[in-house]
């Protein structure tokens, strides 16, 4: 009689212990992901101008690239909400065909960034001089980014809830409970700026006019991801 009692309370035991695995299995739960976007203008100007010569001698190279630096340095120091630095520096020897060395080579770059446009064009085309334009290249800045991020955040967010909304609706959920947020890094979807040279190469005159710059805009998508459980 004894051993026909334990059975049942064995069988009890066990029946409240998977009570709440069947609870839990009633609700549905996804991973679900969402974005937000900004056109953001442009408001960040970077710029790389370089000095590129020749010499048979390495020592006569290294201080006319030197010179043209500094003196390019130096003009840029007169405007102050432009931000100046220095960009590669590299010598090479030339060869001829039996592969000895005829001479040297060497390039020196400076490198500006601004927000202030009007500034910067006008160093642009002070240095181009005596120095020649790699590439201008437009930018959102870190406030800017930083701002446009605080104003997607909400917006991504309620994209998700929309989602986990819809997809309750099909399943015949009624409840929808956001277990795990994650709010990813931004994505930048650049659109090309247009930028209008009307400056000749340098050298070619004393006096090079200033380039139209047309800064355009940068698209920037935030991702937010989450776990989702309907019930």
């Amino acid at each position: 009689m004894r051993k026909n009692r334990i059975k049942p309370m064995l069988l009890c035991f066990m029946l409240a212990g998977a009570a709440p695995l069947a609870s839990a299995a009633d609700g549905v739960q996804l991973n679900l992901s969402a974005s937000a976007q900004r056109d953001v203008a442009n408001d960040q100007i970077s710029a790389t101008l370089y000095v590129q010569q020749s010499n048979n001698q390495a020592a006569v190279l290294a201080d006319r690239l030197n010179k043209a630096t500094a003196n390019g340095m130096a003009i840029g120091r007169g405007y102050k909400d432009v931000q100046l630095s220095s960009g590669s520096y590299s010598t090479w020897p030339s060869y001829d065909k039996n592969g000895k060395i005829t001479g040297w080579q060497g390039r020196s770059e400076i490198q500006l960034k601004s927000k202030d446009f009007a500034q910067a064009a006008e160093l642009i085309s002070k240095l181009q001089q005596t120095m020649l334009l790699e590439g201008v290249q437009f930018g959102v800045s870190d406030e800017a980014r930083r701002k446009a991020e605080q104003s997607m955040i909400p917006e991504a967010i309620s994209n998700l809830k929309n989602q986990a909304e819809v997809a309750a609706r099909a399943l015949g959920k009624n409840t929808v409970n956001i277990q795990q947020l994650d709010i990813g890094q931004q994505n930048h979807g650049f659109r090309p700026p247009v930028m209008m040279m009307k400056a000749a190469m340098a050298g070619a005159e004393s006096n090079v006019s200033q380039p139209d710059l047309q800064p355009g805009q940068t698209q920037l998508q935030l991702q937010v991801s989450g776990k989702v459980e309907l019930k």
